[in-house]
């Protein structure tokens, strides 16, 4: 079910017509809001709803027994943490051990013996699984409240908006919004029109013509393709990754909005970005937050000396690779990004060391910081999306032996990546104007004004639509 098709909108309408008919009942709304987030997650396999059940209840039951002031409370954060991270460890990275161990092994001439399991990968496992893990330490150090409505940390771990692709959301910014009684209207429907429209033209406009037009064949057979072609498409891929996860956010904070709770927002332009370090704090920031927060600062951060916060750098970006997937290359992807990252504050630290003031730059600084930034972004995305480590050095190969022949790009590629990257710089004024525009409108001129945006956006829309490329992590 993709979320821009007849059978979501059917849901989504529905969903929020009884859950405005069922107000000021708070009760009898959370506990419709989670039989229906159970119904859409069970569409995907019912078995997943077990998981998520038995994850939810375990999470709930280890965060009545953590709090600042409660002796024991260090060791069920410990036992909360091996929870999560075994749960996770086992169906997304059992498989990748076993063959990473065995192919170890086999250089010495031995075997590890560990059965070959078939593990279907639960949809969001990784949200929900780093959700719980952020609320048991939360509540620990006394920065979340505890949830003691096992209805409302339900909702909290499995409202259906949040739950595939994120954003992760913490128990300090959702489980008092679940606590307040029901507001008597939507909060803000033009803002969340204008988030609802924003999701439809990056993912049903942009992110398919990227997804339609042969961006992904050239990951997988780049030896057929021309390097023009492999720049295009990578950095189509590129544009397309934006467009597509962060038009779901714009999508899910907006229906999310429709009934009264506020998201997180997860992407503040990341393609603007001067530096590797400016990316990753706008680039899905409630993860870059989490890796913040439950990694780099656990290690240290940047108050153990200079040589141990790079260290730092690098291993939280390591995790960031492996979370990402059970592959070298996911691996591989972090571990650059970890590097960079390291290098940056390096070169900050010498700059601060001269007494120059790392806030001003320069605009031909700011133009290389750009460009170095998004060309780092975009060659790392080969290692990101290829299947394995030799179709991508294969690409890079291809990509920059200007005298191979092989298939061109779509033309239609162009102006698509142009459009992507204007976004980032023409997005926030447009959604200014559109969110001013309604709010200037009565009732029926304003459904007038959004039936017609709304035409408009069908009309261009290209045919097909690809899946969420986030559902697989």
């Amino acid at each position: 079910m993709t979320f821009e098709s007849s059978g979501f909108v059917l849901f989504i309408l529905l969903v929020v017509t009884f859950w405005w008919l069922l107000a000021p009942r708070r009760v009898a709304q959370k506990v419709f809001l989670l039989l229906a987030s159970i119904w859409f997650y069970g569409q995907f396999n019912w078995m997943f709803v077990g998981l998520l059940a038995v994850s939810t209840v375990v999470n709930w039951f280890i965060g009545l027994r953590v709090g600042p002031s409660l002796t024991s409370s260090l060791t069920w954060v410990r036992i909360g943490l091996a929870f999560n991270l075994l749960l996770l460890g086992f169906f997304k990275y059992f498989n990748f051990f076993r063959d990473s161990l065995d192919g170890v092994l086999g250089l010495v001439g031995l075997q590890s013996h560990l059965p070959v399991l078939t593990l279907l990968l639960p949809v969001g496992i990784s949200f929900y699984s780093f959700q719980g893990i952020a609320y048991v330490v939360d509540v620990h150090r006394g920065q979340s409240p505890r949830a003691t409505s096992l209805l409302d940390f339900s909702l909290f771990m499995g409202f259906f908006l949040k739950l595939l692709s994120g954003p992760i959301i913490r128990g300090r910014d959702f489980l008092p919004q679940l606590a307040a009684p029901s507001p008597p209207l939507a909060p803000d429907v033009s803002s969340a029109v204008g988030l609802l429209f924003s999701g439809l033209f990056k993912r049903m406009i942009l992110a398919s013509i990227f997804s339609g037009h042969g961006v992904h064949e050239a990951f997988s057979v780049p030896e057929n393709y021309s390097a023009a072609a492999l720049w295009v498409s990578m950095v189509g891929y590129t544009i397309e990754l934006y467009c597509d996860f962060s038009g779901y956010t714009d999508l899910m904070r907006g229906f999310a909005l429709l009934m009264g709770f506020r998201l997180p927002d997860n992407f503040n332009h990341p393609y603007i970005a001067t530096n590797v370090g400016d990316f990753w704090r706008r680039w899905h920031m409630t993860f870059s937050n989490w890796l913040r927060d439950f990694i780099y600062f656990p290690l240290g951060g940047s108050k153990k000396g200079r040589a141990r916060a790079y260290f730092n750098l690098f291993m939280t970006m390591f995790v960031c690779g492996i979370w990402h997937g059970a592959s070298w290359g996911f691996i591989l992807w972090g571990s650059i990004h970890g590097v960079a990252l390291a290098f940056h504050k390096f070169l900050t630290d010498l700059r601060r060391d001269r007494g120059e003031d790392t806030g001003q730059q320069s605009p031909a600084r700011e133009t290389f910081g750009w460009l170095t930034t998004f060309l780092l972004v975009c060659l790392t995305r080969i290692f990101f999306r290829t299947p394995d480590l030799d179709t991508a050095l294969t690409y890079f190969r291809r990509m920059f032996d200007l005298t191979v022949v092989g298939d061109g790009f779509d033309t239609l590629l162009l102006p698509a990546i142009v459009a992507g990257l204007a976004i980032q710089y023409v997005g926030p004024p447009v959604y200014g104007w559109f969110v001013r525009a309604s709010d200037s409108f009565d009732v029926r001129k304003r459904f007038v004004f959004w039936s017609v945006v709304l035409i408009l956006l069908l009309l261009i829309r290209p045919g097909g639509q690809s899946a969420n490329a986030y559902f697989g992590f």
